[in-house]
């Protein structure tokens, strides 16, 4: 079907590919944030703290950005607790930080295998949740992937028509804080804007109340569904 335009490319760039393809309006827009459960499953990706492999985490290989080896080799503890506490949401994303230099100092950190020998030590309460959320928070961190999302729902609310709706899918509630702020108030912030009188802008009309998540049912057949959350917005006129 000629209608159908497939676009490999970060969704950040959503406005550049719709000028290209002159579709500057748009009905809708649907977006899943999902990360590709292929891209997790390649062991050599080393998205996941299952397999050995080297440290990368790009999601495309082609990009001239640091690996996650690169960053837990070269940046500071004050950088990497951020890292950790920001983009995981540790409690203990300091002493996560000094037992990344403190390992570093003997031998820099290549592989799964390395930094794992850094996250056994430290981890706290459920195991595999906190290993999980130790790599979440350097896959975001190497792919800029909140920066995106951030430049992804300006734009969105920019090409959509009045009327037209945005419906997002997150996974994780840092996703779906921005989503969330980006309905009630226009921005990532929540901040909300005033007009000439004092009335709240209100440019979106949010669909419902609470996220739609998954049901017992589509969980048990798509376990990786479990923590999604589908929020909707119609854009509304507004002077």
């Amino acid at each position: 079907d000629d209608r159908l335009v497939f676009c490999p490319a970060n969704f950040r760039y959503l406005w550049r590919f719709l000028r290209y393809y002159d579709s500057l309006q748009v009905d809708g827009i649907l977006a899943d944030l999902g990360v590709s459960s292929h891209q997790l499953d390649e062991a050599e990706r080393g998205f996941s703290f299952r397999f050995e492999a080297e440290l990368d985490m790009r999601m495309n290989r082609r990009a001239k950005i640091p690996t996650a080896a690169d960053l837990l080799n070269t940046l500071s503890a004050e950088q990497l607790q951020e890292l950790f506490s920001r983009y995981g949401e540790l409690r203990n994303a300091r002493t996560l930080a000094r037992a990344v230099l403190r390992f570093r100092e003997a031998k820099p950190i290549r592989t799964v295998g390395d930094f794992m020998e850094v996250v056994e030590a430290c981890t706290m309460g459920d195991r595999r949740r906190y290993q999980a959320q130790v790599f979440q928070a350097l896959r975001i961190r190497v792919n800029d992937e909140l920066g995106a999302l951030r430049e992804f729902l300006e734009q969105a609310g920019r090409v959509l028509k009045p009327g037209g709706r945005l419906v997002v899918i997150a996974y994780h509630s840092l996703e779906d804080r921005l989503v969330k702020n980006f309905l009630k108030a226009g921005n990532v912030e929540g901040r909300l804007e005033r007009d000439f009188y004092g009335n709240i802008r209100k440019p979106w009309k949010v669909l419902f109340k609470k996220p739609v998540v998954p049901d017992e049912e589509e969980v048990q057949r798509n376990p990786r569904a479990r923590s999604a959350k589908m929020r909707a917005g119609e854009k509304q006129q507004v002077d």
